[in-house]
């Protein structure tokens, strides 16, 4: 297999990186007033997007800036156990990630890793009909790898019922 730009892309300190941009963290809240009142309130985060869930819970669904076109991905699950505070870098259980997405700038790039992973004998778990798909470190932390530019068109608000006024 060829390498494409997408294995080696420079950042502003000439570093390679393997993907284009970190679009978003996918995270998981059981209150998404408080969770929207500390990011935008305490942190000055903006609400990118705000929706609902297409399915019979009609959970919420928040995209909240946390850096120049990166976003923290909130799903409100209101009877979610939320794991108790524990120091940084400790040995901890319990599972608030989602998923990480990466995006990457062609088809051939979104080809190229896909091709990149099954080599290596990673599962790929498709995302419906999207031009995306995940996979799992040796961890189990999710993260997708998304076809797309990394400006996603922010910000859509259209949440009938908002945390946020």
């Amino acid at each position: 297999m060829t390498a494409t730009k997408a294995f080696s892309l420079p950042d502003h300190s000439g570093l390679k990186a393997p993907f284009a941009a970190l679009h978003h963290v996918a995270l998981v809240t059981n209150d998404m007033e408080k969770t929207v009142a500390f990011y935008r309130d305490v942190l000055g985060s903006e609400i990118a997007m705000a929706h609902r869930l297409d399915r019979e819970g009609e959970e919420r669904h928040y995209f909240i800036t946390v850096a120049p076109n990166t976003v923290f991905a909130f799903f409100e699950f209101p009877d979610a156990e939320m794991p108790r505070l524990e120091p940084a870098t400790m040995p901890k259980s319990g599972r608030s990630l989602d998923h990480i997405c990466f995006h990457v700038e062609t088809m051939e790039d979104w080809q190229a890793w896909q091709q990149k992973l099954s080599e290596a004998g990673v599962e790929i778990m498709p995302a419906g009909d999207r031009p995306s798909f995940f996979f799992a470190d040796p961890n189990n932390i999710v993260i997708e790898v998304a076809l797309g530019s990394t400006s996603p068109g922010f910000p859509i608000h259209d949440d009938p019922r908002p945390a946020y006024e």
